[in-house]
């Protein structure tokens, strides 16, 4: 049975615009934010979801409500839940290749990291999960949605992290390190084997697919 999935990302929050590390911290929409969420709605008005799946996150659960109404099932799902950071979060974190920086001074609200330590997909942060724990479970997430969903027409509203991984592991897309923005929607077809992206949005379409030469 093909299945069609809309994935979107929440709208805009304070820590976006501050650039400001969120993880698993449950920060709201702020008003640009439900302005683009109500954009959003608009977008897919026509679209008739059978099934409707969220991050646990109000700012992710508020956004979807604001695409399918207060009176749509949502089924929560905490595995939707954005790269769980740890101490990191809430913090603007910038990365640093100088020595004087290690260890990691955590006290600050600007917290200086080494590259090299946050490039390692083992590092687990305080508190956190390793980048390598955080793509085992959306990729489980994904699969444990497609396969235990009745519906055909799927939407499922979640992080930047999480729409990154999913076109990473599941597509032949090769995707820049910069994230999704705020209230943007691409499509998914899955017909029981792979998945295939449908109709690339435009904020993907400096990226080729297949071309071994693109930013990862």
């Amino acid at each position: 049975m093909k299945k069609t999935l809309y994935i979107f990302r929440h709208g805009e929050t304070d820590a976006n615009v501050q650039k400001r590390m969120q993880g698993w911290l449950d920060v709201p929409l702020n008003a640009n934010g439900v302005a683009q969420a109500c954009s959003l709605a608009q977008k897919l008005a026509d679209i008739k979801f059978d099934c409707v799946y969220s991050s646990p996150l109000s700012r992710a659960l508020d956004t979807v409500h604001a695409v399918v109404g207060n009176n749509t099932k949502i089924a929560t799902h905490d595995d939707l839940r954005e790269w769980n950071m740890g101490d990191f979060c809430g913090h603007i974190v910038r990365l640093t290749d100088n020595p004087a920086d290690t260890p990691i001074d955590m006290s600050g609200d600007v917290i200086y990291a080494p590259y090299a330590l946050l490039s390692n997909d083992d590092y687990v942060p305080p508190n956190g999960e390793s980048y390598n724990m955080f793509v085992a479970r959306v990729r489980d997430a994904l699969l444990d949605i497609v396969k235990n969903s009745d519906g055909n027409t799927i939407a499922i509203a979640t992080h930047t992290g999480v729409a990154k991984n999913i076109i990473k592991q599941f597509t032949d897309v090769k995707w820049p390190r910069g994230g999704m923005p705020n209230a943007e929607c691409f499509k998914l077809e899955y017909d029981g084997e792979k998945f295939t992206l449908i109709d690339m949005p435009d904020w993907l379409s400096p990226v080729v697919m297949g071309d071994d030469n693109a930013i990862k």
